[in-house]
């Protein structure tokens, strides 16, 4: 049984052994062909999600109207951001006045309290 064992092993490893070799001229020329391969991609810039002032004013005055006028409001087309200060307790009503403002869209935190 060992000596079978030993015989697999010893395969595997000449099998492993053979297929790393390789000419290092042609990892050079592969090297390259890739090199001059992406020196013609150009490189796009992500796009800036527009801010919406009319998201940001619904939400404003969703805040206004629960008595909450320290929090600031930034609104994109992609998410709502809100920051400020609130008092102690009120964090969940800004950030269920913000979602519920009729606005769809992802609202971030970075509201602190009192």
């Amino acid at each position: 049984m060992k000596i079978k064992f030993l015989a697999v092993c010893c395969l595997a490893m000449l099998s492993l052994s053979v297929g790393c070799k390789s000419d290092t001229n042609a990892n050079v020329a592969n090297a390259n062909a890739n090199m001059n391969a992406n020196a013609n991609m150009t490189m796009r810039t992500p796009a800036m999600a527009a801010t919406d002032p009319a998201a940001e004013t619904a939400v404003k005055a969703a805040l206004a109207k629960k008595g909450l006028n320290d929090v600031t409001v930034q609104a994109t087309t992609t998410e709502i951001t809100l920051r400020g200060t609130v008092p102690k307790g009120k964090l969940t009503e800004a950030m269920m006045a913000a979602s519920e403002a009729g606005v769809n869209r992802k609202v971030t935190n970075q509201v602190t309290e009192k």
